[in-house]
């Protein structure tokens, strides 16, 4: 697999605001909607798409993303292989990479060398109460879902989320802190412990292994890092202070070729690896579904289907879940095709260059 940079005619990209069906609470944040930056890039009459979905306190703001991508098409072919490492490359490289499948005629997880089946999983919320959102939790069991990640913080009331568990008997639940439990004593970290969840995700702060390391080996939960993730130089140091026992990856952080090698990387530590995710639209989403078919990522991550998080996605047909699955396209490239009626109506700014 090997993107390479054609020649590029024209490189177009587009700022918007796409509305989501609910608001999205973690510890560190809350989202009404989300605020995407779109990348197509066009070469000999074909056409690839990425995307870069900033999240407010996890990643670079908007801004700076779209100020990365506006000097990246003032010079095409120079802009998009020399743009600094952040959501804009990685929407770029998703880009060259879809382009590159559509050049061979092969669907994107075909052309990545995947194999296995995509399981889908919620990413539910907190609500007001520091609580993992319950209509949220209701409405994704009703819907089909089999394997949840639960958002929660220090605040969250751990019995309460013991009786939530109870309720929902066969379903695969992780826990996400953002970060938030840095500052709880040990008694809280063992009580979370003690809810049998599939994985507890960045509970403490991203810069600091040694609290995970020795965290990691008071509990029996599987530890996920994800903050502490953030670049390549973070992997390698999680792996070498055994902070960890999954490392969560998100292709809209790294981009579609560095996210594989860093998940190999991870392996090749001992580490098990995660796709996660963004919160992006049916694009990005398009190349995480076709990632997460690679075997390198054995823990079920953040992919689910369309209508759970938006009202309108951008694709067509939008993502849907069947038996559980995320099933993968069968036509070249990313597999669906972009309602760019539906883009330019949430477009608030746009860009073009040849």
């Amino acid at each position: 697999m090997g993107t390479g940079v054609p020649r590029i005619d024209r490189i177009t990209i587009w700022a918007i605001d796409l509305p989501l069906r609910r608001p999205f609470t973690s510890a560190t944040v809350a989202v009404a909607s989300r605020r995407l930056g779109i990348v197509r890039i066009e070469a000999a009459g074909l056409a690839g798409w990425g995307e870069a979905a900033p999240v407010p306190g996890h990643t670079e703001d908007f801004a700076v993303t779209w100020a990365e991508l506006s000097r990246a098409i003032n010079d095409p072919i120079a802009g998009v292989t020399s743009i600094q490492p952040g959501l804009a490359r990685a929407a770029c490289e998703q880009a060259l990479t879809d382009l590159a499948a559509r050049r061979e005629g092969r669907p994107l997880w075909e052309y990545l060398g995947a194999s296995q089946p995509v399981h889908a999983s919620a990413a539910i919320g907190i609500d007001a109460n520091h609580q993992p959102d319950g209509e949220a939790i209701a409405v994704a069991v009703a819907g089909g879902y089999r394997h949840m990640k639960l958002k929660i913080d220090a605040a969250t009331d751990l019995a309460e989320l013991r009786r939530t568990l109870i309720d929902y008997p066969g379903i695969s639940f992780g826990a996400d802190a953002n970060e938030s439990l840095a500052d709880c004593d040990r008694r809280q970290l063992r009580a979370i412990d003690r809810l049998g969840l599939a994985f507890l995700e960045q509970p403490g702060r991203a810069t600091d292994l040694d609290w995970h390391r020795t965290l990691r080996a008071e509990i029996d939960t599987p530890l996920a890092l994800d903050e502490s993730a953030a670049s390549a130089e973070g992997i390698h140091s999680l792996s070498a202070t055994g902070a960890a026992d999954i490392v969560t990856l998100k292709a809209g952080r790294f981009g579609t070729a560095t996210t594989l090698r860093l998940a190999e990387e991870a392996i090749a530590h001992g580490l098990r690896a995660r796709l996660g995710g963004l919160l992006e639209s049916g694009i990005g989403r398009a190349h995480s579904v076709a990632l997460a078919g690679r075997r390198e990522f054995s823990v079920v991550g953040d992919i689910g289907a369309s209508d759970l998080y938006f009202i309108d996605d951008l694709v067509d047909p939008p993502w849907q879940m069947n038996n559980g699955l995320l099933e993968q396209p069968t036509t070249p490239g990313i597999g669906v095709e972009i309602d760019e009626a539906l883009l330019a109506r949430h477009a608030f700014d746009s860009l073009s260059a040849e």
